[in-house]
């Protein structure tokens, strides 16, 4: 968790940014969203919008008086009880989620993600000191699939003592009890000013289209004041138009209506900015999440979401390679650096590569280390008197004393230069005979089990657990 004073990037120019909010107004009032709901289309009628061709067109005036009212920034609370601002300069960050494959921590090799995987991950999560949310990275092939973000919810919230990201809900019953288990956790925490544990994600079609299930879920979440991550992803080429303008300008328009739409349910929960337009292999249809596209576009969401007053979360730790090598390193630095430097609020990605098929243990290390490296690029130089250190120079120069003095001390203990925690911080002799020659991902394998031994678990309270079990057991009936 840091404060980004300095926003080094504009991607996009305030021209560019007028003509995409126009571009995307005119989708809204001339074309319009498929909307299924009857009930909140009449309240939205009233307000002004129109209903035609099965379509429902939003005046621009709602969109501005709907966005200017939506929180822009947001305050988590974890079972640790530390307080996690979002917005206003603050960055944070989270994992990718809901991967079916990982690599065995022990063989290397590529199997079906586990229950026991995710609650390890998690584990490691919480001494991550770069990672500010635990969300669920992987998905438990072996749970049934009608309750499987229910039981990544749950496992995030027995084991993660930081602030959660929630995997996107797909059904109203879902939806139904997540609030439930939000309920009674949120109901044993010490939290007076009742801030939110998660944020939970919401996904719209593309184009522009927001099913009866998926307003259904807004609907419940949005109500009982569980922030919600509006994942908006159309597909440049499929869902959207090739040119990444016009993607970006489809995406907008979806996002801004999600924001009406949730302050007509609620103007008090806030609403994170949540761009995922991606790209595709044209070939095979596949998301691709490596390409350098995917940082650039980042960056350009980021300033929309700044325009509008929105926090923002954007995908940033992402590569298309399905290995630990110089192409997963090379894709997550760009792709998670264009952001950051452009003012992101979330950066999202941390473990995932193979265009989000695959997570890893180590990559989690080397996201985190990586992430690390960029905040302090983000933080830019010093430029004052101390910092100078005219006098400093003159009396090396004099003879009167050495570089090595109160000044050379002060500033190696604030800062001025950064160390790698589990990168080489020295020369080929010291790789070779004190860390055995050993590459980075062994180094962060052994990080990975060095924490994992120590077994820190705090477990929930048995009262809440027990309700978490009824509550499981009853949408297990349900839906299973």
């Amino acid at each position: 968790m840091a404060d980004l004073t300095n926003n080094w990037l504009s991607y996009l120019s305030e021209e560019d940014i007028k003509s995409i909010d126009v571009a995307s107004k005119r989708v809204l009032s001339e074309v319009g969203i498929r909307f299924e709901d009857a009930e909140l289309t009449e309240k939205l009628m009233d307000k002004g919008c129109t209903n035609k061709d099965g379509r429902l067109q939003i005046p621009s005036d709602l969109i501005a008086a709907a966005v200017s009212k939506l929180p822009d920034h947001i305050t988590y609370i974890g079972r640790d009880l530390k307080e996690l601002k979002i917005g206003k300069g603050k960055v944070a960050t989270h994992t990718g989620g809901s991967i079916p494959y990982v690599y065995d921590l022990e063989t290397g090799l590529k199997r079906n993600a586990s229950l026991e995987d995710l609650e390890n991950m998690l584990r490691l999560m919480n001494h991550l000191e770069h990672l500010s949310m635990c969300g669920a990275l992987v998905q438990p092939q072996e749970v049934h699939p009608g309750i499987s973000e229910l039981i990544q919810m749950t496992t995030v919230f027995r084991i993660g003592q930081k602030p959660g990201s929630g995997s996107a809900i797909s059904t109203v019953p879902q939806a139904r009890y997540t609030v439930e288990l939000y309920k009674v956790l949120m109901a044993e925490l010490e939290n007076p000013n009742h801030y939110p544990l998660l944020t939970v994600g919401i996904s719209p079609e593309s184009p522009l289209y927001y099913p009866a299930e998926i307003v259904g879920i807004m609907k419940l979440l949005i109500a009982n004041d569980i922030p919600t991550l509006a994942l908006v992803a159309p597909i440049l080429g499929f869902t959207a138009p090739m040119a990444i303008a016009g993607g970006l300008a489809q995406m907008n328009a979806s996002l801004l209506a999600y924001a009406v739409i949730s302050h007509e349910i609620n103007p008090d929960t806030p609403v994170i900015y949540g761009a995922r337009l991606c790209m595709a292999n044209m070939s095979n249809a596949q998301s691709i999440w490596g390409v350098p596209e995917v940082g650039m576009i980042g960056a350009g969401s980021v300033q929309l979401a700044k325009y509008y007053g929105l926090p923002s979360d954007v995908y940033g730790y992402s590569s298309s390679s399905c290995t630990h090598d110089l192409q997963l390193a090379a894709e997550a630095s760009v792709n998670g650096l264009l952001p950051l430097l452009a003012g992101a609020n979330i950066i999202s990605g941390f473990g995932s590569f193979g265009s989000g098929y695959l997570a890893s243990f180590e990559d989690l290390v080397f996201d985190n280390e990586l992430f690390g490296m960029h905040l302090r690029t983000s933080q830019g130089l010093k430029i004052d008197a101390d910092h100078l250190a005219v006098e400093v120079i003159a009396n090396a120069m004099d003879g009167k004393d050495y570089f090595l003095q109160k000044h050379t001390l002060k500033h190696l203990r604030t800062g001025e230069l950064s160390k790698p925690k589990i990168g080489l911080y020295g020369l080929i002799k010291d790789w070779e005979e004190k860390e055995g020659s050993k590459d980075f991902r062994e180094k962060a394998r052994e990080e990975v089990k060095r924490i994992l031994a120590q077994n820190e678990d705090h477990p929930l309270p048995e009262a809440v657990d027990h309700e978490f079990e009824k509550i499981l057991k009853a949408a297990e009936t349900e839906l299973c």
